[in-house]
């Protein structure tokens, strides 16, 4: 490999020195580093040609056949046409997409650089047309359309988030002091039930379940980036939609006008078959039952950490809501778009 760049950042931290090192002698390259928020261990780097990357570092409880499979999926996305610019993961001086890394004594990490995508986080964005919802319906659409192929051994997985799985967190219930928010979750797993007899019944594919608000990039009223794809696996198409409802709806005081025009957008691209529309309320309720379940077993851990609850009222909030309107209602609401 080529030399490192003749001179290295000032006062950089241990870890930021180390990644610095790493991409000069792995990578060829130089840059300036700063620490993204987070609270994940990742960096910004901006080269001194302008180019931007994110060194993301991981442990090793991630699986490398898993970054493996979010490589190839990207690729493959990329390869199929999809518009909105994805998180391309760039490969090292010998070809190879990660690269070891040791930041402490007894830690055993890995490095990968990421293509940094410029937009603003959806999340940022206070007042959201209907342009940018009708927009990210298609846009989800459009990326279940380009994967509809594609396949990946660690694609059939279970994590925390995965949908099709909900009810692993049935046990979390009793966390829950309120007895009416008890009640809640147990109604919500009761109609997650319900549905998960009916997931032969629809189409499964590989997901990039987790079309959050801060996951989704926008310029001038369009989607431009889908980035982590750290939730990716293959599920139920539907739950792609549902998930992505979920988050759109806690914000402001139509959800499900919100939820109505997302989905409209999506249909523009793939029509979506009765049996699959008729999931989008229980998946619904199951997802925001499984934020609060995670919220109230992470406060268990650590109480003081805002990352890991901050929305949790407004999933109460909706979840309440959603049950008061009942599915009559909520499909009715999604046709009126």
């Amino acid at each position: 490999p080529p030399p490192p760049p003749p001179h290295t950042p000032p006062r950089l931290s241990s870890a930021a020195s180390d990644v610095y090192k790493r991409q000069a002698t792995h990578y060829g390259m130089g840059g300036k580093l700063s620490r993204l928020p987070g609270e994940n261990l990742n960096f910004l780097v901006t080269t001194a040609e302008g180019q931007k990357f994110v060194a993301k570092i991981v442990d090793e409880h991630m699986p490398p056949a898993v970054v493996k499979m979010e490589f190839a999926a990207i690729e493959y996305a990329v390869d199929a046409g999809f518009r909105p610019h994805l998180p391309r993961i760039k490969e090292n001086q010998y070809g190879n997409i990660e690269t070891p890394i040791k930041l402490h004594v007894k830690s055993h990490n890995r490095l990968r650089l990421i293509a940094f995508i410029d937009g603003t986080a959806m999340s940022e964005i206070s007042d959201i047309s209907d342009n940018l919802l009708f927009d990210l319906g298609k846009s989800l659409a459009s990326f279940n359309v380009a994967m509809q192929a594609f396949d990946h051994p660690s694609a059939h997985r279970n994590h925390r988030w995965n949908l099709a799985d909900a009810g692993q967190h049935e046990d979390k219930i009793g966390l829950i002091a309120d007895p009416e928010r008890r009640d809640l979750l147990k109604w919500s797993f009761a109609s997650w039930r319900q549905a998960r007899a009916k997931f032969a019944d629809v189409p499964w594919q590989f997901i990039h379940g987790d079309g959050h608000d801060e996951n989704v990039l926008v310029d001038n009223d369009r989607v431009s980036g889908l980035i982590d794809f750290g939730d990716c696996c293959h599920n139920p198409t539907i739950c792609e939609l549902a998930i992505c409802l979920t988050y759109l709806m806690m914000r402001g005081d139509e959800p499900l006008r919100t939820a109505a025009v997302i989905t409209a957008g999506y249909c523009a691209v793939r029509p979506l078959a009765a049996e699959e529309m008729a999931l989008l309320y229980p998946l619904v309720c199951a997802r925001l039952a499984v934020s609060v379940c995670v919220a109230n077993k992470r406060k268990t851990i650590d109480p003081g950490n805002p990352n890991w609850f901050g929305g949790e009222r407004a999933c109460w909030r909706l979840l309440a809501e959603l049950r008061a309107m009942g599915p009559k209602t909520f499909m009715a609401g999604l046709h009126g778009a």
